[in-house]
Order: structure tokens, then sequence, then C-alpha cells
């Protein structure tokens, strides 16, 4: 009896130990799988903004870039657990214009950065670049000389009598014109906006066609337009994975209000009305 009892405790002690074993190879398994996929993407990815877009981009009194393209990219960052850093680069190192034709900038091209938030979805884009799903609703607008001078009217269909203007890369360009069913003539291509600026007021240009619904000094006219497809988002160049992990990542803070309250809290920090997306169905 002591022999059979002295078994059976032997072989429940060798049950214990053997369990032990295997949870702690479990353990150590996890841990290494864990590490493994952390060690699997180490990259730093990196969205590159030229700080000159207020409330979207731009750099603060006390020189932090801030903005609403900012509050987003960390959150949905965040969410995806990824790293993520905002670099300052020219607008034209992500897309610039030439000849009517829109080319993928030379600093995206190259990887100095991995994208380009805040660009609009369009067709003739979609020949260079691949995008995320749309964070911001977008326009077309045109903008004029205080007072409007040349009496410019953008319901009219025929704008061959007027010189346009429009910045280098926007896709508020000859296509998106011709997507209008817009007859045009001659069309300026600006650097900047400074330059747009100089030509309407010394009358090289009589309106500037572009996304923006306020520019100090110009008179923005009321009309507004839409050549893109949906919005715009986060531009990559081709065959680029950050639409596979940015997408559903932005689809979860959408749906969860999070995005919501990170444009309204973005309109009253930064005093700018934002196109914010509409909130969520669960939300109206």
């Amino acid at each position: 009896m002591e022999g059979l009892t002295f078994t059976v405790v032997v072989s429940f002690l060798a049950c214990l130990l053997s369990s032990a074993v295997g949870h702690s190879s479990l353990f150590f398994e996890k841990e290494q799988n864990l590490q493994q996929v952390n060690a699997a993407d180490p990259k730093v990815w990196l969205f590159a903004v030229d700080g000159l877009k207020r409330p979207y981009s731009f750099i603060d009194a006390e020189g932090s870039l801030v903005g609403f393209d900012v509050d987003v990219i960390n959150a949905v960052c965040k969410k995806a657990g990824k790293q993520c850093k905002m670099v300052l680069a020219d607008f034209t190192e992500c897309v610039f214009s030439q000849r009517g034709m829109t080319y993928p900038g030379r600093g995206l091209m190259a990887g100095w950065f991995d994208a380009c938030p805040g660009f609009a979805i369009t067709v003739d884009r979609a020949a260079s670049f691949e995008f995320t799903d749309p964070y911001i609703t977008t326009v077309a607008t045109f903008t004029v000389a205080p007072g409007n001078p040349k009496k410019f009217d953008p319901s009219k269909e025929d704008y061959s009598g007027f010189t346009l203007c429009h910045l280098t890369g926007a896709y508020t360009n000859e296509a998106c014109l011709t997507r209008l069913h817009k007859a045009f003539g001659k069309i300026l291509i600006a650097r900047d906006l400074p330059e747009a600026k100089a030509a309407l007021l010394n009358g090289t240009a009589q309106a500037l066609f572009s996304p923006r619904t306020r520019i100090e000094g110009l008179d923005v006219l009321g009309a507004r337009l839409h050549c893109d497809q949906g919005g715009a988002g986060v531009m990559v160049k081709k065959g680029s994975l950050l639409p596979s992990w940015w997408n559903p990542a932005f689809s979860t803070i959408y749906a969860s209000g999070e995005y919501t309250t990170i444009c309204e809290d973005a309109s009253q920090r930064f005093n700018y009305p934002i196109k914010c997306l509409p909130p969520p169905p669960a939300l109206n």
C-alpha cells in the first residue's frame, strides 16, 4: 500500500513538473513571437508636410508643428501600433505640375519620406500615386483680386476669355477643369501661393483655381466645385504598404467617434473651419 502511495505521489509530481515546463515553454514561445512581431516592423513611417497650411499642418508661435493632420496621423498610428513621425518638406517634393501634367515629387519617389497627407484623390493623380481612404472632404474654388475687377463668373461654362492660374501640383488643374466641362484658354502655373496672389493683384491672371476657401487679401468666390473622388487622403507612391494598415486603423477611430472629436477639437483650438468627414451614423 505504501509502495502504491509512493508511486502515485511520484507520478503526480512528474505531471506537475511536466505541466510547469510546458507552460514555461509556452510563455517563452509567446514572448519570442511577440519580439519577432515587433522586430518585424521596426520602421518609422515619415509623413511630409510643408508646415504652411493652417489649420491642417503649420508651425505655431512656439515653433512646434501642429494641426489637424498632425492630430489624425498621431491617432491612426497609435491605433495601428506604428511608429510615425512628421517631417517638413516643400510641397513640390510630393507632387508638381509641368506642361499640363502632374508628376510625383522627388522626395516621395526617392523615399526621403513615405507619405504626403491631405492630398485630394483624383483620376489624374491615380496614374502616379496610390491613396488611403479619404479623411477630409475637398472643394475647388475660384479666387479673384479684391472686388473681382474683371467680373469673373465661375458659373459660366467658358473661361477662355480669362487667364487662369493654379498652384503647381494642385489637383485644381487643367484636367479638373476638363472634368467639370469648362472651356478655358491660358493657364499659368504658380510655384506657390505668394506667386499666385501676385499674379492676381498685378493683373497677370484674373482667377486662381485652388482648393482653398480662404486666402488673406483676396476674394474667394462662393462657388464650390468638385472634381475629386471622395475627398483627400494620404498620398503614397505605388506599391506602398501604408494603406494596408492605415485604412483599418482609420476606420476604427472613425466608427468610434474619435475622429469626430479630434476634428471638433482642432476646429476650436485653431479657430478655423476644417473640412471634416460627416460623423458616423451612430453619432448622428
